[in-house]
């Protein structure tokens, strides 16, 4: 092997170990950065339970659309699809004056609202972040309709559970452990991610690509319909608000995971938690330095836009020097 060689499979080789180790390493920063500029507010067992609550909704929902990005569909209604699956699990629970319904209706609609972007994203030849772009305004004028007149959709009667914890450690613990396995011991997560690195070769090599996209999907559904549970169980009310910026914050998050946008083998479920954890802390120091919104959210862009430069320098197809 020539030296020209040696140096670039070198120069591969760093790059590679900094896209792995940059999102922990950026965890830890944005942790260190606000412990310090809040003198030590961040680190309260105030805000630490603040940050939980705040963490859980996007990370449910981005565990699930890991599924989704891996296989190379963006899917961009994540906040549409959220907020329908809570409105009408809470108005039909609050009609039938059941807990059971509420939760009942809640999964099933998020499982029908994924199964209809399934099959769009499979059998449509648009690009899936367009179809799902108009979809999730669609989803959340839906929504609008179901709560008429009424701004606010009220469940405290049906809910009484006063410590969201444990509600918190069962759902994240057992959706990611379940998510983990068949991501990468199941012949499913397998060929997600073959059919994110390369469609054609995935379709030569057997994988039904339609079949595999309407499952990935419904694993999507699967980390929605989570959300909205847990945002109805720790609000205890819903609003056309309800979902608002998340599927902003799952792309931003799964990015700052060190997931890459295109998908494939490099898709990892552990993206989701990282960088819903980090992209929870910076939004929380922000808000705590008083950084109004429209500050925070060009920070967000910024961010963002750094990481994909970054994480897009390994992932850039390079042939070998002859």
């Amino acid at each position: 092997m020539t030296e020209e060689k040696k140096s670039f499979r070198k120069s591969i080789l760093n790059k590679e170990r900094l896209v792995k180790f940059a999102p922990i390493a950026g965890l830890l920063c944005v942790m260190a950065v606000f412990a310090i500029l809040t003198n030590g507010k961040s680190l309260s067992k105030l805000n630490l339970e603040i940050l939980v609550n705040q963490f859980m909704m996007t990370a449910l929902a981005a565990i699930g659309m890991v599924y989704c990005f891996a296989c190379g569909a963006l899917d961009m209604s994540a906040g549409g699809s959220l907020c329908l699956s809570a409105i009408a699990g809470t108005l039909a629970g609050v009609k039938s004056d059941s807990f059971v319904v509420m939760i009942t209706v809640t999964v099933a609609v998020s499982f029908g609202i994924a199964l209809i972007k399934g099959v769009l994203a499979a059998y449509l030849t648009l690009p899936v972040f367009i179809v799902t772009i108009i979809l999730g305004s669609l989803l959340s004028a839906i929504g609008l309709v179901l709560l008429g007149d009424e701004t606010t959709i009220s469940v405290r009667n049906l809910v009484s559970i006063k410590s969201m914890t444990v509600v918190n450690l069962i759902l994240i613990l057992g959706f990611y452990t379940f998510a983990l396995i068949i991501f990468n011991y199941t012949k499913t997560g397998k060929a997600c991610k073959l059919q994110g690195g390369n469609s054609l070769a995935s379709g030569q090599s057997g994988i039904n690509a339609k079949k595999n996209i309407i499952i990935a999907f419904l694993m999507g559904g699967v980390g929605i319909a989570l959300a909205a549970i847990i945002t109805i169980l720790k609000t205890k009310t819903v609003t056309a608000a309800s979902g608002g910026s998340i599927g902003n914050d799952i792309l931003v998050a799964i990015v700052l995971g060190g997931m890459p946008l295109t998908g494939g083998p490099r898709s990892k479920i552990s993206a989701a938690l990282i960088g819903t954890a980090t992209i929870t802390i910076l939004n929380n120091g922000l808000s705590i330095c008083n950084v109004s919104n429209d500050m925070i959210q060009i920070v967000r862009g910024i961010i963002f836009i750094i990481v994909v430069f970054i994480t897009s320098m390994a992932y850039r197809t390079k042939l070998l020097p002859r």
